[in-house]
C-alpha cells in the first residue's frame, strides 16, 4: 500500500485549471519507494488527484477507481466528490488501522519540513461547476480528535475562477511558495502556470525529497472540456 506524502499544485483562471503532482511514492510496508501516477481522469471533463494513502491490495483500497465511480453520473466537482468523501471513509479507514504506525513513522523521519502530513488523506476534484466555471473541490481525511484513529472527512471546500485565479495546494508543501509567489512567477515572468507549478513542486522535493520526488506530471483543463497533458511523468 502506498503512503506518506506528495504533493498536488492546482491553479484555476476563468479559460483554465492546471493540475501538477510528484511522483514518488512511499510503501508503508517498506519496500522502498516506487513512482505511481497521481492525476486520474475520471470522466470525460473531470479530473481527481489525492495524496497519502493510495492504491493498497489489503485491505483493498483504490482511491482512483473509487474516484471515477464517484463521478459517474455526477454533474459536477462538488457531487463527486461528496459520493467519494462518504464512500471512501471506510475502506481508508480499515487501511489506516493498519498503516498508521508506518505512515506516521515515516513522516517523522522526513524532518520538520514535511509539514502537511498529518492527514492520511487529501483529495481534489477538477472540472466544470453547474454555471461552466472551472471549479476546484476536495477535503481532507483526518483523525477524530475525540476517537483516537478514527477518520472521518473534513467539510468539503471549493475554489473556483469565474473573474480571478485560484491556487490550491494539498500534501506535504511546507517549501511550496505562496500563491503571491507563484502568481508572479506566471504573470509577471510570464513563465505560464504550468512551469510556475513545476517550479513550486521542485522547491518542495528538494526540501523533502524522501516524502517529494520526481518526474512531475502536469494537466491542463480548459474551459471547454479538453483536456492536455503537458507533462506525462509516469502517467500513461
Amino acid at each position: 500500500m502506498r503512503a506518506a506524502a506528495s504533493t498536488v499544485l492546482v491553479f484555476l483562471s476563468p479559460q483554465e485549471a492546471v493540475i501538477a503532482t510528484d511522483s514518488l511514492s512511499n510503501r508503508v510496508e517498506g519496500g522502498g519507494p516506487r513512482l505511481v501516477c497521481k492525476i486520474a481522469q475520471v470522466s470525460d471533463h473531470m479530473l481527481f488527484a489525492s495524496t497519502g494513502i493510495g492504491v493498497a491490495e489489503y485491505p483493498p483500497f483504490d482511491p482512483y477507481a473509487l474516484a471515477k465511480i464517484s463521478s459517474t453520473n455526477s454533474r459536477t466537482p462538488r457531487e463527486a466528490a461528496l459520493k467519494y468523501a462518504s464512500a471512501a471513509l471506510g475502506p481508508l479507514q480499515r487501511v489506516w488501522r493498519i498503516a498508521r504506525a508506518r505512515y506516521l513513522k515515516i513522516q517523522k523521519e522526513s524532518g520538520p519540513e514535511a509539514k502537511g502530513v498529518p492527514h492520511p488523506q487529501s483529495f481534489v476534484f477538477v472540472g466544470l461547476d453547474q454555471n461552466g466555471n472551472i471549479a476546484a473541490v476536495g477535503s481532507d481525511f483526518v483523525e477524530d480528535s475525540s476517537t483516537p484513529h478514527k477518520l472521518r472527512a473534513e467539510d468539503l471546500q471549493e475554489f473556483t475562477a469565474k473573474n480571478s485565479y485560484s491556487f490550491v495546494s494539498l500534501g506535504v508543501r511546507g517549501s511550496v511558495p505562496s500563491a503571491e509567489v507563484i502568481d508572479a512567477w506566471i504573470y509577471k515572468d510570464k513563465i505560464g502556470a504550468p512551469a510556475a507549478l513545476k517550479r513550486g513542486i521542485e522547491e518542495q522535493i528538494g526540501a523533502t525529497p524522501k516524502l517529494v520526488g520526481p518526474p512531475i506530471s502536469i494537466v491542463r483543463l480548459s474551459r471547454d472540456g479538453s483536456l492536455q497533458w503537458v507533462s506525462r511523468g509516469v502517467c500513461k
